[in-house]
């Protein structure tokens, strides 16, 4: 259970077990490249099929072009493409980006699904989770596609009941120009909105690949004191190895405030009613939405502040049959979320998040005609920077998808979780003990596809919820 504390060099030293001589791939790479198939499920991290097309809608997954995709309006945030997700509903208060903004995958919430970013798990961090998603710690800036799996028939992702988003980023290029590509932008708009945005990537020497971005975005919101601040800068460094795989460092910070919006109502004392802003009583607050934090009122601090700290390597490998992905990650946060109550008292909640995990996958192994097998495992902790395994997960599976005819494909496997974490005897609260659930959860889906226009499905699964 402790393995994942050998350190970066351990895990490096043992990316380099696997990697084979260039002579073994040499007379294997020009068929590797030219016959590439994009399986059923497969999990999107470099490659992927969009080409020069904004958008791939498939029965299992719509995969969205970042740089291509192109709606009515800004596209700033995750939120505003996942908006235009087939079975994906965007649910906002106000015109301010906030955390606990909903958003939904066929009626289910973030309870219910996961986010990844290049594979990994991004929500639910930490000891304290939170089971809604903060999307205002996703910048936009770094993403290269996304991609939205519906339903949980996928094996790859965990704890995914009702489907997944997966976020991948940019990579740089395998290029000996020097010349790096970039962009500089910025938008301005109602509510005294404002953003402004740089990037660049490029390669050095068909060596090494960079892709850098910063950004700064702010607004006045349209409710009083619903303000925003929000600054990140993310990074991504990739090692082109000789074998034709490559190890990617990457890393991720995210400063950002959110100021909740305040009761104003002419018919309350407290709320100091300003005129020139929309009403909103206390009776008509959405606590689902706005947390603990929903009835606040103004002459105090009442604002969400997040900074959010991430670290990753990731390793890929095509093999003559297959291919082999691995990484390790790990992220810290801070939030504080601040108050001021009716009387003038002011409340607070200050948390730490710290979460570190490992993944090893090899997917796509057709050594039976018409099979590709996909197998792997994970795990993770998570707790606090002075407990970091409040909660430790592990998580096998392995998948098959079975080509029955040129228009029929099943899915199936199972996964197996084990769960635990720190707890307490019942009815015994003075006792520490230590929680452990294990749990099978197996999974099939058939697709056939009718013609080019209309495909037919049926699927049945069992998925685990974390708590």
């Amino acid at each position: 259970m402790k393995f994942i504390r050998f350190g970066l060099a351990g895990w490096i030293g043992l990316f380099m077990l696997f990697f084979i001589p260039t002579s073994v791939f040499a007379q294997e790479t020009d068929s590797v490249e030219e016959e590439k198939v994009y399986r059923l499920d497969k999990v999107i991290v470099r490659d992927h099929p969009l080409k020069e097309e904004s958008m791939v809608v498939t029965p299992q997954a719509t995969i969205y072009n970042v740089d291509d995709f192109k709606k009515a309006g800004k596209v700033e945030t995750v939120q505003d493409i996942l908006s235009e997700a087939l079975g994906i509903s965007v649910l906002s208060s106000s015109s301010t980006p906030a955390q606990n903004e909903g958003v939904y995958i066929r009626g289910m919430d973030q309870s219910r699904y996961q986010v990844f970013m290049d594979g990994r798990p991004i929500r639910l961090h930490g000891s304290h989770g939170y089971f809604k998603m903060d999307w205002t710690t996703l910048p936009i800036d770094i993403i290269e596609t996304v991609e939205v799996v519906r339903g949980s028939h996928s094996l790859l992702f965990p704890f995914s009941m009702g489907g997944a988003v997966n976020l991948i980023t940019r990579k740089g290029e395998k290029t000996d120009e020097a010349r790096p590509h970039g962009s500089v932008q910025t938008n301005f708009g109602a509510f005294g909105a404002q953003s402004y945005s740089a990037s660049a990537s490029g390669g050095i020497d068909n060596a090494i690949g960079y892709s850098l971005a910063a950004a700064h975005r702010e607004g006045d919101g349209y409710l009083r004191g619903n303000d925003y601040d929000t600054d990140n800068v993310n990074g991504r460094l990739t090692l082109y190895l000789p074998t034709d795989g490559s190890i990617t460092y990457g890393v991720d910070h995210v400063d950002t405030v959110t100021g909740y919006a305040v009761i104003n109502d002419p018919d309350d004392p407290a709320s100091n009613y300003d005129p020139d802003y929309p009403v909103v009583r206390a009776s008509e607050v959405d606590t689902f939405s706005h947390d603990y934090e929903g009835t606040c009122y103004d002459g105090g601090k009442n604002q969400w502040e997040k900074t959010v700290n991430d670290q990753s390597l990731l390793f890929e490998q095509p093999l003559p049959i297959g291919e082999l992905r691995s990484q390790i990650y790990k992220q810290l946060s801070k939030r504080d979320r601040y108050r001021n109550n009716a009387d003038g008292s002011e409340s607070s909640n200050y948390k730490e998040e710290y979460t570190h995990g490992a993944a090893l996958d090899y997917l796509n192994i057709n050594v039976l005609d018409s099979h590709y097998f996909s197998l792997g495992g994970d795990y993770r902790d998570q707790g606090t920077p002075d407990n970091k395994d409040f909660y430790s997960i592990t998580a096998l599976y392995v998948q098959d998808v079975w080509d029955i005819t040129p228009d029929t494909a099943l899915t199936f496997g199972t996964r197996w979780y084990k769960f635990e974490s720190d707890a307490y005897e019942f009815a015994n609260s003075s006792q520490a003990t230590r929680r452990v659930e294990r749990e099978w959860c197996p999974k099939a889906r058939l697709d056939y596809n009718w013609d080019d226009s209309l495909s037919l499905y049926a699927s049945v699964s069992r998925e685990m919820r974390m708590p």
